[in-house]
């Protein structure tokens, strides 16, 4: 879903009307109860048998596909441990911030990055800069740190960090800790890098020139002054050069994350209306619209949520399918799409009928976030659920 205004003959309608569609889906959807049949199971992690301590919030598999890692809240190490065996824990003291850190692995695995989380943002529709670690997973130990970000990347090629602060976008050597003395002066909120190491994707405030070459804002002149005041653009750039090569042709509430797709064919973008913005009946609702990453063109596909934290998004080892993070009432939820169409095909709802499998009923099922990942085989997904995992086999 674009950033959106009344606008004379919105050439935008059309899509518009296709997310409203994909939002009533979704809300009927919420209407009626889990399905019958679902295969799934409760994972106990290094056998904890008590609840108290390592709240997952976050995890993420090695790009080898055979190491799970999770990053715990209120300073408990991040855990991993291959694939199947969840018994046998391997432990890092790193990170250590209250509400635990988004943890990425990198493009070979050798490295992680951790992104600061936060339970509360009282301010949403600012820049929140915030701490970001680079830790080497061989000796256990953060390489490098840094302070007040609103956003980083590593490159595929594991060298260099993709930093956005107040002063711009810079390029830091991980190995030395040198800055480049190149960068952008323009500040964003998110960037992203290609899997080919050849773009560099940042979203920016937008400038009057930018907005007036968007279609449906030629001659709109209310409406570019609308997004002067809340809309974002996202800017591509050569990755060597830092010359801007395209800009998206689409208008975008605040940019949240911007990622590429492991297999390299879409940049998604994850954005969130102004609270305050005229026509938003949920201020939870988001989206995750689709960009070809190789024409740099908007696709017609786009995924709503109404997670009440940033929601985690991953898509099946074939591809196929497309999964995100959503709230229903109480409950969250994962949302399964047909990436190419954009249709609906399955969900799970954490609900009370996981408390029925609890170990004991005295575990704390979860602090309401959710993470999830798509494990190698095709069949089955991974979802945090306080300090435990579900295991859902969606594909039977």
């Amino acid at each position: 879903m674009p950033f959106h205004t009344t606008v004379k003959n919105d050439r935008c309608a059309p899509f518009m009307a296709l997310i409203i569609a994909a939002l009533a889906g979704l809300l009927t959807l919420a209407a009626f109860g889990q399905e019958d049949g679902q295969v799934y199971r409760i994972l106990r992690i290094g056998e904890q048998e008590t609840m108290s301590g390592y709240l997952t919030c976050w995890v993420d598999v090695a790009p080898d596909n055979k190491t799970i890692g999770l990053s715990s809240t209120q300073g408990f190490p991040y855990r991993s441990f291959a694939v199947d065996d969840e018994l046998n824990v391997q432990e890092m003291d790193i990170g250590n911030w209250y509400a635990g850190s988004r943890a990425r692995f990198s493009a070979t695995g050798k490295y992680l990055l951790l992104q600061q989380l936060f339970y509360l943002d009282y301010a949403p529709n600012k820049d929140r800069p915030i701490k970001y670690e680079v830790v080497d997973r061989a000796t256990k130990k953060a390489v490098a740190t840094f302070e007040d970000l609103y956003a980083a990347a590593i490159t595929p090629d594991e060298r260099t960090v993709v930093t956005l602060d107040k002063d711009g976008l810079h390029l830091v050597e991980i190995a030395t800790g040198k800055r480049s003395n190149t960068g952008l002066d323009r500040t964003g909120n998110a960037v992203a890098v290609s899997a080919d190491g050849r773009q560099i994707a940042v979203a920016h405030r937008p400038t009057k020139e930018e907005l007036e070459a968007i279609p449906s804002l030629r001659q709109q002149k209310d409406a570019i002054r609308a997004a002067m005041k809340v809309g974002q653009v996202v800017t591509i750039y050569d990755r060597h050069t830092l010359k801007p090569t395209a800009t998206l042709d689409e208008l975008f509430d605040k940019v949240f994350r911007l990622e590429y797709s492991p297999d390299g064919h879409d940049l998604w973008i994850h954005a969130k209306p102004h609270t305050r913005k005229g026509g938003n009946p949920n201020p939870d609702q988001c989206y995750v619209s689709v960009a070809d990453a190789a024409t740099n063109t908007m696709k017609r596909t786009s995924f709503p949520s109404l997670a009440r934290y940033e929601p985690d998004f991953r898509i099946s080892p074939d591809g196929k399918l497309f999964a995100i993070g959503s709230q229903n009432g109480k409950f969250m939820e994962v949302h399964l799409y047909d990436r190419a169409s954009g249709v609906m095909k399955d969900r799970f709802v954490l609900s009370y009928r996981l408390f029925e499998k609890m170990f004991t009923k005295a575990e704390f099922p979860s602090d309401g976030r959710l993470s999830f990942i798509f494990l190698p085989d095709g069949k089955r997904m991974l979802m945090t659920f306080g300090n435990r995992l579900i295991e859902w086999t969606y594909a039977p």
